[in-house]
């Protein structure tokens, strides 16, 4: 089983030969091997940027563990063709923490952006729609509602106002926290791009959801 090591600055995939590549770039402070099972092909090639580049485009904010669970490849050829996506401009993308997220070049704003890159995890999206739900939620609250502990809650909380999606505000309670700009971009989105979690929080989230519907649609309440 040959071994070979694929540079960042190479434009082409290593030859399918059979055996494992070692496969780096700016994803990565290590080196991810990449097992090929030989017989490959300049269209398989493509055919995999294709899928890709298609699956960026209709999950916006996704990340790479999710491409590769979602699309059935390994990590290292979902590496590989992203930094090629992104060398030729054809998708972006930002770190947020431990996770780089990945956009289509022709789509959307830095906010959305970074609403695309909290509604991708779990836990902050729960913090965030559960803030939707309810303003004015006080940290204490929020953990409860999402049954995570207060000093993750806090790290995400700080993490989403720093971002520009949260604000913080002083009440005789204490601290509480807000979406800011409110929900409806929020419910935008979900709708669009996260059918299931749209499905899961419409019935809790009626009123919000039914007056973006409206908006939507050029009706009056």
């Amino acid at each position: 089983m040959a071994l070979s090591l694929l540079s960042a600055s190479e434009s082409e995939p290593p030859a399918a030969v059979g055996g494992v590549t070692a496969l780096f770039g700016p994803w990565s402070d290590h080196h991810i091997l990449r097992v090929s099972s030989g017989g490959g092909s300049s269209g398989d090639v493509g055919t995999t940027q294709e899928r890709i580049l298609d699956y960026v485009t209709q999950h916006p904010g996704t990340h790479l563990r999710l491409m590769c669970r979602e699309l059935g490849l390994a990590m290292g050829d979902v590496q590989y063709h992203v930094q090629r996506l992104e060398r030729e401009g054809r998708i972006n993308s930002v770190r947020r923490g431990l996770y780089r997220f990945f956009y289509s070049s022709t789509l959307l704003g830095d906010r959305q952006r970074d609403l695309l890159s909290v509604l991708a995890l779990e836990t902050p999206r729960e913090l965030l729609l559960s803030l939707v739900e309810k303003p004015n939620s006080s940290q204490d609250e929020l953990a409860r509602a999402t049954r995570v502990s207060q000093p993750t809650v806090s790290w995400h909380l700080k993490r989403m106002i720093g971002m520009g999606i949260l604000q913080k505000q002083q009440s005789g309670r204490g601290a509480a926290y807000v979406v800011a700009g409110g929900g409806a971009e929020v419910a935008a989105l979900i709708r669009s791009y996260h059918p299931n979690v749209w499905e899961k929080w419409s019935s809790r989230l009626a009123d919000i959801f039914i007056s973006y519907s409206r908006e939507e649609n050029g009706e009056r309440a």
